[in-house]
């Protein structure tokens, strides 16, 4: 029978660790991929090729974070999609803002216009500044 292992694996170290500390088949993410779609991924190749992957550009995290939200708009209508978006597009907020370098204040001004949108519309507007703002301060 296969054997999975999870729990708080958010970097590609805890998942070798974890898989020699159980014995277990296969690797489960679960919080590690918040805000990161694309680390389970990433932990995949890194298992099997030793090859380790970084965060993807900014403007590849904007549109993976702007399809998500609008695949839970679609899903759940306007008004539950919204606020069960609203934690995923805070944790992709805090991973673009991690992978540009961008300072806690200014991640917490766009948080607050983004998760407080009334609108879809308008909060695919607000991401679509705190992605260009993140993206022209990791260039300075």
């Amino acid at each position: 029978m296969p054997v999975v292992v999870n729990g708080d694996i958010t970097t590609f170290e805890g998942a070798i660790a974890a898989r020699a500390a159980s014995g277990a088949d296969a690797i489960m993410i679960g919080r590690g991929a918040q805000g990161r779609p694309w680390f389970p991924g990433q932990v995949a190749r890194f298992l099997a090729t030793g090859e380790r992957g970084t965060a993807p550009p900014l403007t590849e995290q904007h549109a993976l974070t702007t399809a998500m939200y609008d695949e839970m708009i679609e899903h759940y209508g306007a008004p539950v999609g919204r606020r069960h978006a609203r934690k995923h597009l805070g944790w992709a907020l805090e991973c673009a803002a991690n992978t540009a370098g961008v300072p806690a204040d200014r991640l917490r001004h766009h948080r607050g216009r983004v998760l407080t949108a009334d609108e879809p519309a308008e909060a695919r507007r607000l991401l679509a500044e705190a992605f260009d703002d993140f993206a022209e301060r990791a260039a300075a």
